[in-house]
């Protein structure tokens, strides 16, 4: 016999994956990405950043570089978190999780990255909640 349960279980996510569209690149709208920002696809057309969700530490930062990025991206992204052996553990898209991703509203994304590829705004206690709820 088949059936469907649901059981609470103990996962530890370790990463978490953002990829975006971008409306604008290299404007002098409020929500465009200069051309040179690190992570942008050959095309300037995408936005990809692998972060760890304790520390905020993107991956592959190139050092000395800090930025801010502030972007609207209209309810285009794909969130996904991952556990410590890469595994995906869940993955959303659309609204971005504010409870874990720096911004306002669902369709910002704020990140104040220093110069060691360190979000200095990310959240001390990220709430990954709305990833799991039905």
């Amino acid at each position: 016999m088949k059936t469907k349960v649901n059981m609470e279980v103990e996962i530890d996510v370790k990463k978490i994956v953002i990829e975006v569209s971008l409306r604008g690149v290299g404007g002098d709208e409020d929500d465009d990405m200069p051309t040179d920002f690190p992570g942008l696809n050959e095309q300037k057309t995408n936005w990809k950043a692998v972060i760890d969700i304790d520390t905020g530490q993107i991956e592959g930062w190139p050092v000395g570089d800090e930025r801010e990025l502030f972007i609207k991206v209209c309810d285009a992204g794909i969130y996904t978190l991952f556990d410590a052996e890469s595994k995906q553990i869940v993955q959303m898209d659309g609204y971005v999780p504010n409870g874990v991703v720096p911004g306002e509203y669902g369709d910002y994304i704020e990140l104040e990255i220093g110069g060691d590829g360190i979000i200095k705004n990310w959240p001390t206690s990220p709430d990954i909640s709305e990833f799991f709820e039905a």
